[in-house]
């Protein structure tokens, strides 16, 4: 099944390729990985948590179907699951279409099939709200979004970070979403100046104390909830170009977004509070109100540093696609902090290099990985350390990081899900999952276009290659 070695040899462009395809051909919507009724009749709440792995339906049971791409375009049929076996997912649909795209397959579709792809995914789309309320995420009377105990993530957040990777993936296709986003209810509300300041501004970001507060949480959760703002008012202002919102869009992330953004970078070059509002609310973590440093010698300082990385890495990916300045001191800041993070096997953590409880994931590599790949192509600092370290987390990613199905999977021997109550999101360990597969490639094809085939002769057919840049901020890459 997997034509991908687990070993420093030469790797081949081809095989890996091929693999992808052939997971992606084995999504396609069936019965299920797991048994919601029994784990809701059981009493469960978090299908991530302890004890939900005994309603993972066993390999031998899982039904898996496959469909090639010639088949979807003649059938005209666009549903996709997240995993093999599993049920039909709008995440694992926008992770196919970007794999797709990333690998140069897309273009053998026709535009008509593109059409059709995308208007499958815009049947979902609530003119109403302007989300998409498609098979990921459950009702907003879902019981388990008032459930203090488990909820981490409210429902809006979640629609609106599917937007935020979702929407370009139209793109790809050459598409725009049925219905304007500046009419959605939610996605619109953006426009209003007033609500714009009051999301970005006087927000607490210590760490979330499971009350349904979620003007409170800690700078990763936060960076994704500043991201996905930013993301609606650029799809506005692209979609939209040249009409009233359009324009007042593309003006509220110049003089709003980026204004809090800019006067608000920390002493790392991230983002972890309003730093003209109560000293209470920016980031300490576990250390007393006003901590700061540059040199962390703990876990918990350590800690203190990698949290805002893997939160301000969202806002910087629009920084990085838009070139919008960010001053040439704070990019060495990030670079050194970013450094600071990489483990003895060449991935990166939350802790010191050498805590053996230093915790990766594909979020992890990729956040550090892009931010580093942008920073090396912006500013000469520390060039040759940067190309070192991409180097060996590449090499570690794909001797470590390849499943079964010779993917990418974010976390070997654990399952995945993409939040407490969403199924049709999760696959068992080292399964597989569409979104793993798509999204942790995207650091790697940001390395590929630094690093030199003479230094690094394993990857040299994946330097070699002239990989397609996406039309968007996300997934976005600076080409060699």
């Amino acid at each position: 099944m997997d034509n991908t070695e687990k070993t420093d040899k030469i790797l081949l462009l081809e095989s890996y390729k091929n693999n992808v395809l052939r997971f992606i051909e084995r999504c396609v919507p069936s019965d299920g990985v797991f048994d919601e009724e029994a784990f809701k009749a059981a009493g469960g709440k978090n299908v991530r948590g302890s004890g939900s792995d005994k309603f993972i339906i066993p390999k031998e049971k899982r039904i898996v179907k496959t469909l090639t791409l010639k088949e979807r375009a003649k059938n005209n049929y666009w549903a996709f699951s997240s995993t093999p076996g599993g049920v039909e997912s709008i995440e694992g649909n926008h992770s196919a279409i970007e794999a797709l795209y990333l690998l140069g397959e897309l273009d053998t579709l026709t535009d008509e099939d593109k059409a059709n792809w995308a208007d499958y995914i815009n049947s979902f789309q609530d003119e109403a709200t302007g989300y998409y309320l498609g098979p990921y995420i459950p009702d907003k009377s879902d019981p388990s979004w008032s459930d203090a105990s488990v909820n981490t993530h409210p429902w809006y957040h979640m629609h609106e970070h599917l937007i935020a990777c979702l929407c370009p993936a139209i793109m790809l296709l050459g598409a725009k979403s049925k219905y304007k986003l500046s009419k959605g209810s939610m996605t619109g509300r953006y426009l209003d100046e007033d609500f714009l300041k009051d999301y970005l501004y006087n927000r607490d970001w210590n760490n979330y104390k499971f009350d349904l507060n979620f003007r409170r949480h800690n700078p990763w959760w936060m960076g994704n909830e500043f991201w996905n703002a930013g993301c609606i008012l650029w799809q506005i202002a692209t979609w939209e170009e040249g009409t009233k919102e359009g324009d007042k869009a593309r003006k509220l992330l110049d003089e709003i977004w980026y204004k809090w953004h800019d006067e608000n970078i920390g002493i790392t070059g991230f983002w972890y509070g309003d730093l003209k509002t109560d000293k209470e609310k920016i980031w300490h973590h576990v250390m007393e109100t006003g901590f700061e440093t540059l040199t962390p010698k703990t876990s918990d300082e350590y800690c203190w540093i990698s949290s805002p990385i893997m939160g301000s890495a969202h806002q910087l990916w629009l920084y990085a696609y838009e070139n919008h300045d960010i001053p040439d001191e704070l990019r060495k800041r990030q670079t050194d902090m970013i450094l600071l993070l990489q483990r003895n096997d060449g991935l990166f953590g939350l802790r010191a290099p050498d805590d053996p409880l230093s915790y990766n994931d594909n979020t992890i590599d990729t956040d550090c990985m892009t931010l580093l790949a942008f920073n090396y192509n912006r500013i000469d600092y520390r060039r040759e350390d940067i190309k070192k370290a991409l180097k060996k987390a590449v090499l570690s990613i794909f001797k470590y990081k390849i499943n079964d199905y010779g993917v990418l999977e974010s976390r070997m021997e654990v399952g995945f899900g993409h939040n407490f109550n969403s199924v049709p999101t999760l696959s068992p360990a080292n399964w597989g999952n569409m979104i793993n597969m798509s999204f942790y490639f995207w650091p790697l094809i940001c390395a590929f276009n630094i690093l030199d085939k003479s230094e690094c002769p394993e990857l040299s057919e994946f330097i070699d290659h002239d990989w397609p840049q996406p039309v968007s901020h996300y997934l976005w890459f600076m080409k060699r």
